[in-house]
């Protein structure tokens, strides 16, 4: 009276007991990790492509940064040597002074118009130093645009 499979302990196929076919599992196992594989690919495309346009970003911003370092050094060079070349030829005309009173007309004219070219290279300074900064913030800017919009 003994059946085939009277093992009270054994394990029913779990397939068998939710009524599916393990071929249709397979199949259906395989489309899922292909869909999942296809998104993991176009994720890493998306993160790359941004990755990228952070580098191009920062690249084209450290270029920017460069570009503008030199001119402001530039621009601050030849404040200096306009300043030594005036204060020179000062000191040259100083000496040709016929008394105290000249001395101190000289002395008053070069000061003020020392006064006026500090103002002005001041002024030239800050507009640089505001040109660079814009160009320094373009590309980030222009990344960040082009990120949110997509």
């Amino acid at each position: 009276m003994a059946a085939a499979n009277s093992d009270p302990f054994a394990m029913p196929n779990p397939q068998s007991m939710l009524g599916m076919d393990p071929s249709q599992m397979n199949e259906t196992f395989r489309a899922m990790t292909q869909k999942s594989m296809e998104q993991s690919k176009e994720a890493y495309g998306r993160m790359k492509a941004a990755a990228d346009e952070a580098t191009k970003a920062l690249e084209t911003t450290m270029e920017s940064a460069h570009q503008g370092s030199l001119q402001l050094s530039k621009k601050a060079i030849d404040a200096m040597r306009t300043n030594a070349e005036l204060g020179f030829a000062h000191l040259d005309s100083m000496m040709s002074a016929k008394s105290f009173a000249e001395v101190i007309e000289m002395q008053t004219a070069y000061v003020r118009k020392q006064v006026e070219m500090a103002t002005d290279q001041a002024k030239e300074m800050q507009s640089l130093s505001q040109s660079v900064a814009k160009d320094m913030m373009k590309p980030g800017r222009e990344a960040f645009q082009k990120a949110t919009k997509s």
